[in-house]
């Protein structure tokens, strides 16, 4: 028997002393007077003497705080097992679609610097519903509509849709849009779009936002966004929006107050099919790459929000989610406007890390494939192996992790 390497004993300010264990997600509240009974337990479980306090074993064995000497390791495989499956699933095809990578913004810190000016073509269009029809056996087709700027291809996203339809397949899709051309008029062909979801930035105060997110003729864009955000909450639109705050140092103040204007806006819909989460901005060889936050000033940001303001920015329980990523899973890709394919959001327009093409299934680059799905796992990582976050982490940036093995980079790629 031995303690688990997924235990944590702490101090809460208003809890008093807690176990916490990750593999199961389970706190144990610790009386002061058997504090130091606990910390005996944890120098040598095998040595301690349970006779007279059976009922402490009993609640540290249900609790996964002691364990069986191969326990933890077993419980690691079988973590491993269950994300492996889920990102082989082939049941779901997950396709994130740049109709255009054409953008009527000029953000700061835009990763995006190959933009294109063209729209997908009525020709590629037809390749890609091809490229859909071809995975036989799906019982799920969700799209991720992207750019650029998506609504400067809404036309062939209506063809798309309308061709979809067509087919015998379950599909639903999202958005994600600056917001800018989200008119009452689109606002009310939503549902028939299928698009369930909408993602739009907002960047803090007005005077921050104009000063961040402005049109390629340098002119601010928040009023005219908060314009259409009222306006699609007053149409039948039935779908959900995600107000994303894309958060550095410069601007991690204001996030409460865009939390709260949101959250008076709509008092009757927040928490139901409005909400505000904060994006922490990354980006390698950025001139402001230093306002950047590592993991550990995210996680501090989202204690702290809550602590200071009572605002649940991001979930402040972990819990073991088996996401996975565009990078890792089998059936996921990033179609670009002409066609090709990438396996990660941040490649689009990089013509290195083309993987393939929708209309060619016999000349991909599979090592390229293989080293986001395989080759930079944390699965495999004797760091992360060890790690008492491992259950409750899916394993960070697997991008980041990809560039580190790469070039023997340390960038941090850990979960907040």
């Amino acid at each position: 028997m031995k303690w688990s390497r997924y235990s944590h004993l702490f101090e809460s300010k208003r809890n008093g002393w807690l176990l916490y264990n990750s593999a199961g997600g389970s706190f144990l509240q610790i009386p002061l007077e058997t504090l130091e009974i606990i910390r005996q337990v944890m120098q040598d479980p095998d040595g301690f003497d349970f006779g007279s306090s059976p009922h402490l074993y009993l609640s540290l064995r249900a609790g996964g705080h002691l364990v069986e000497d191969t326990q933890d390791d077993d419980f690691y495989q079988i973590l491993k097992m269950r994300r492996l499956t889920a990102n082989y699933a082939t049941k779901l095809l997950l396709l994130t679609v740049a109709i255009t990578q054409s953008c009527n913004f000029n953000c700061s810190y835009c990763y995006e610097q190959n933009r294109t000016g063209a729209v997908m073509s009525p020709e590629v269009a037809k390749k890609l519903l091809a490229f859909i029809d071809m995975h036989k056996g799906l019982n799920r087709l969700f799209i991720t509509w992207y750019g650029g700027e998506p609504l400067l291809g809404m036309e062939r996203i209506r063809e798309l849709t309308r061709e979809l339809d067509t087919r015998d397949k379950t599909w639903s899709a999202m958005m994600v849009t600056n917001g800018y051309l989200l008119t009452q008029e689109i606002a009310e062909e939503l549902n028939d779009l299928h698009i369930k979801k909408l993602q739009i930035t907002l960047d803090g105060s007005k005077e921050t936002h104009d000063s961040r997110r402005v049109l390629v003729n340098g002119k601010g864009t928040f009023d005219r966004i908060l314009q259409n955000l009222k306006g699609l909450m007053a149409s039948s639109y039935q779908g959900t929006v995600d107000i994303r705050v894309n958060v550095d140092l410069r601007n991690k103040d204001e996030y409460a107050g865009v939390f709260r204007m949101i959250r008076d806006l709509f008092p009757e819909l927040y928490g139901k099919r409005i909400k505000v989460y904060p994006g922490f901005v990354k980006g390698e060889g950025h001139p402001d790459a230093g306002c950047f936050l590592d993991s550990n000033l995210m996680g501090q940001f989202v204690a702290d929000l809550y602590r200071e303001e009572g605002i649940p920015a991001k979930s402040l329980f972990p819990q073991i989610s088996p996401a996975g990523c565009t990078l890792t899973k089998r059936n996921a890709y990033v179609v670009g406007p002409s066609g090709e394919l990438y396996k990660c959001w941040d490649d689009i327009g990089l013509p290195e890390m083309v993987v393939g093409q929708i209309d060619d299934m016999t000349n991909w680059n599979m090592p390229l494939i293989a080293r986001g799905m395989v080759g930079c796992s944390y699965l495999d990582a004797p760091e992360c192996k060890g790690c008492f976050f491992f259950p409750v982490c899916d394993g960070g940036c697997h991008k980041v992790r990809l560039r580190n093995l790469q070039d023997g980079g340390k960038r941090d790629c850990c979960s907040y």
